[in-house]
């Protein structure tokens, strides 16, 4: 798939109208309390899950997916950015049909293609009632490229098809991690956020949900939201504050310091905060009121919160 637009790298601007704060803490403070989650919908988790890749998560959804997840395991693409030559061969899904029944679907890759993700996530991108699936998904010569899939309900029986694609990383084993979607340049829609090569001269990109592919309209270097081989993909959090556009939370690319950016409405990344340097790696970042909370290796933890 093409790229599409223009791509710039901004450099980054400081922060005008607002700032964050970053503070090291004892493991009981009550500064790192995490939000709260909302509940899953009430309905059955399914059982048997198809041989569901090993440490991968069956997610809920609140529209028209009941449940997601990556089933079939492979090793035709044995890279081990999550610790394991294995990966998904397809997806499933439990959806709602128009009738008001649920329907299972499978979507299984082509042999050169496997799903080098753990985590489905499911949400309605374009608000038209019909949720989207968000994947990364790796081709064994082109590399990794994050994926939008969505419900067709057009054709009588539904089906699993690709929405949207952003551009492939280049080559094999070069591996891409999604960070969040918000409405990132205040135009009303959703965007998706995420970091291409979070190992290897990580870049975090915003890109534009334009079917059918994903648009990048910004990007920053020297960012890492994973630990290279390990099973946690959230180490980046979005904030969104009232009044204000959202700010993502993500470590430097060594994992010993943490940015607070927002892309504002001159076109530009705005830099909250800079906590640096951090007494230990970041192993875990979770969301909390008004901020972000790292758990450090050494058993702290690192706080970001953010200020009106």
């Amino acid at each position: 798939m093409a790229w599409l637009g223009a791509v710039f790298l901004h450099a980054l601007a400081p922060a005008t109208g607002a700032h964050a704060m970053g503070l090291v803490v004892a493991p009981q403070d009550s500064a790192c309390v995490a939000e709260a989650s909302v509940p899953a919908p009430l309905i059955p988790q399914p059982v048997q899950a198809n041989q569901r890749l090993a440490n991968s998560q069956a997610v809920a959804g609140r529209l028209d997916v009941a449940w997601a997840w990556l089933g079939n395991p492979t090793v035709r693409y044995p890279h081990r950015a999550l610790g394991s030559a294995s990966h998904a061969a397809s997806l499933h899904a439990v959806v709602k049909t128009p009738s008001g029944g649920w329907h299972a679907l499978e979507l299984t890759l082509p042999l050169h293609r496997v799903y080098e993700d753990l985590v489905p996530r499911i949400i309605d991108l374009d608000r038209d009632g019909s949720e989207e699936i968000v994947l990364i998904e790796a081709d064994v010569i082109r590399g990794a490229s994050l994926v939008v899939l969505g419900v067709d309900h057009q054709s009588g029986t539904p089906r699993l098809v690709e929405r949207a694609r952003s551009s492939f990383a280049g080559t094999p084993f070069r591996w891409l991690n999604p960070v969040g979607v918000a409405d990132f340049d205040a135009d009303g829609q959703l965007d998706l956020a995420m970091v291409r090569t979070p190992h290897i001269g990580g870049e975090l990109q915003l890109l534009h949900y334009r079917p059918p592919v994903l648009v990048p309209y910004a990007r920053v270097l020297d960012v890492s939201n994973h630990r290279m081989g390990a099973v946690e993909q959230d180490l980046a959090v979005v904030v969104q504050l009232a009044g204000q556009r959202p700010t993502i939370v993500v470590p430097d690319m060594t994992l010993r310091a943490l940015h607070a950016l927002r892309w504002d409405a001159s076109g530009r990344w705005v830099e909250l905060s800079d906590v640096k340097p951090l007494p230990g790696r970041i192993e875990e970042l979770a969301p909390m009121p008004g901020g972000a909370c790292a758990l450090l290796d050494d058993g702290r933890y690192a706080a970001v919160r953010l200020m009106p």
